[in-house]
C-alpha cells in the first residue's frame, strides 16, 4: 500500500483544488493546528454526533476504527486537520476547492475518512443556527444531509462512507442562509443569471428573456463555450426607457428564434443576474411527490418571512440535470420529475455533462462503463453511448406562485400569450 508523506499529501491538495492559494491554506491551517489530541478524533464523541446525523448506530464500530487510523498516521492526521479547518474553521460560499481522493491510500476506508470528518458538522452547524435563531427542528433536519450523503456512498461504493466531493460542500451550510424544510433544502444566495424575468403588472403574466449574448443551438437549447462559432446563433436583449426586445424563453425549457417586443410601461422587471434567490436543492434518498414538494414550498416561504425578512428573494430557482427538457423523452409523461417540470418555469443551461454524476454516482465520461441498475441510468446510458450530451437545465417559480402550482402553470399562459406554432415577431402588449 502506497505510503502517503505530509509532502505528497500537500501535492495532492495542489491537483486537487480548483481555488488557488492552497499552500497558504495549507500553511494557515497548519499553524493553528494542535499540538494534541485532534478534537474531531475524540471516540467518546461520535455516537452523539453519529446519531444526530441520522446515521444507524452500527456506523459507531466502523467510525472509531477509521479515527484510530487517522490518529496513528501524521499524514494522515495533517490533511484530516487541514480539511477540517476549511470546512468547519474556515468555510467558503460555494467550497470553491477540492478534496483529495483517498482510495489509493485508505482503499474501502477512504469513505469512512470523510464520513468521520463530517460528524463535525453536528456541532458547527447547532451553533451557526442558534446564532441566527433558526429553531431547532429545522437544524435538525438539516443536520440529516449527512445520512443524505452517506446514502449516496452505499449506492455508488457500496459500503459506508461519503465521497470527498460531497464532504467540501458543508461548508456552504455554515455561509449563507442554507436550510432543509421538509422534502427540500433552500440556500439564499445571489442569481448567478441565465434569464431575465418579466411580468405584465395588469394580470402577472410571466415572460422570461434570453440573456444578452446567449448563444442558441437550433433547438432552442443553449450552445457550450467549445462549440464552433459557426453553429447556432446568439441572442440578443435590447432595452429603452420605453421598450425592451429579446427572445422568449418558452417555459418547457427552450429559446424561441424570433424576437418579441415588450411595452416596458405595461412589463415590470421580475428578476434577472445578481438579483437574491432562493437555491433550491434535492437530497437524495425521497420521493418527489407533489404533496410533499408543495409542503415544503409553503415551509420555504414561512421561514424565509420569518427569518430573513431583510432578504426577500425574487425567485425560487434551480439548476439541476432533471430539468433538461429531453427527460421527457426518456420518463414517462406521469414520472414526478415531468410533473415537477411541468409546474415550473424552465430554462436552457449550457451543457453540463457531469452533471449526470448524480444519476450513475461515477465518471459519466466513459458510457459504456455506466452503472444500469434501472430503468433511468438504462436510458440515460443508452442516450450518452448513441452520442448524447446532457445539459441539465434551471427552472424558477416567483415567490407568489409557490401556493398554487399546477401542472401547466406557466407552460398555458404562455402558450396563451406567444403563438410557439407561428413564430413571428410580434409586439405582446
Amino acid at each position: 500500500m502506497t505510503i502517503l508523506t505530509a509532502q505528497a499529501v500537500l501535492e495532492g491538495i495542489r491537483e486537487t483544488t480548483a481555488y488557488g492559494g492552497a499552500p497558504m491554506f495549507w500553511d494557515q491551517a497548519m499553524a493553528e493546528m494542535p499540538a494534541g489530541p485532534l478534537p474531531f478524533l475524540e471516540p467518546a464523541d461520535v455516537p452523539a454526533r453519529r446519531a444526530a446525523a441520522g446515521l444507524p448506530a452500527e456506523r459507531d464500530v466502523l467510525l472509531t476504527g477509521i479515527a484510530a487510523v487517522i490518529d496513528a498516521d501524521p499524514a494522515l492526521r495533517s490533511l484530516a486537520w487541514y480539511l477540517h479547518w476549511r470546512v468547519f474553521v474556515a468555510p467558503q460560499h460555494g467550497a470553491p476547492w477540492g478534496a483529495p481522493s483517498l482510495l489509493p491510500r485508505l482503499g474501502e476506508q477512504a469513505g469512512l475518512f470523510y464520513l468521520l470528518l463530517s460528524l463535525e458538522f453536528v456541532p458547527r452547524l447547532t451553533i451557526w443556527h442558534r446564532h441566527l435563531g433558526y429553531p431547532g427542528t429545522v437544524t435538525r433536519q438539516t443536520l440529516q444531509q449527512i445520512a443524505s450523503f452517506e446514502g449516496n456512498h452505499l449506492r455508488g461504493r457500496g459500503r459506508p462512507g461519503i465521497y470527498e466531493s460531497q464532504f467540501v460542500w458543508l461548508a456552504t451550510y455554515l455561509v449563507d442562509p442554507y436550510v432543509r424544510l421538509g422534502r427540500f433544502e433552500y440556500q439564499l444566495h445571489t442569481y448567478g443569471g441565465g434569464v431575465s424575468v418579466w411580468k405584465r403588472a395588469a394580470d402577472g403574466q410571466v415572460l422570461a428573456l434570453a440573456e444578452e449574448g446567449t448563444r442558441v443551438a437550433a433547438d432552442g437549447l443553449r450552445l457550450g463555450d467549445q462549440a464552433p462559432a459557426t453553429e447556432g446563433w446568439t441572442a440578443w436583449l435590447k432595452e429603452t426607457p420605453s421598450a425592451l426586445s429579446g427572445f422568449p424563453v418558452d417555459p418547457v425549457g427552450r429559446i424561441l428564434d424570433k424576437p418579441v417586443h415588450l411595452d416596458r410601461s405595461v412589463w415590470m422587471p421580475c428578476f434577472s443576474k445578481g438579483a437574491t434567490v432562493l437555491d433550491l436543492h434535492i437530497p437524495a434518498g425521497g420521493s418527489m411527490d407533489w404533496e410533499a414538494m408543495t409542503d415544503s414550498f409553503r415551509q420555504a416561504l414561512a421561514f424565509f418571512q420569518q427569518h430573513h425578512a431583510d432578504r426577500p428573494f425574487a425567485a425560487l430557482v434551480v439548476n439541476t440535470w432533471f430539468m433538461d427538457p429531453r427527460l421527457a423523452d426518456i420518463l414517462p409523461a406521469e414520472s414526478n420529475p415531468l410533473r415537477f417540470q411541468r409546474a415550473v418555469y424552465l430554462y436552457p443551461v449550457p451543457p453540463q455533462p457531469d452533471s449526470l454524476w448524480f444519476v450513475f454516482l461515477g465518471n459519466t465520461r466513459e458510457p459504456a462503463a455506466l452503472r444500469r441498475d434501472t430503468s433511468l441510468q438504462r436510458r440515460l446510458a443508452t442516450f450518452l453511448e448513441n452520442g448524447g450530451t446532457w445539459h441539465g437545465g434551471g427552472m424558477f417559480v416567483l415567490p407568489g406562485d409557490m401556493h398554487h402550482l399546477c401542472d401547466g402553470h406557466y407552460r398555458n399562459r404562455f402558450n396563451a400569450l406567444i403563438d410557439s406554432g407561428n413564430l413571428r415577431p410580434i409586439t405582446v402588449s
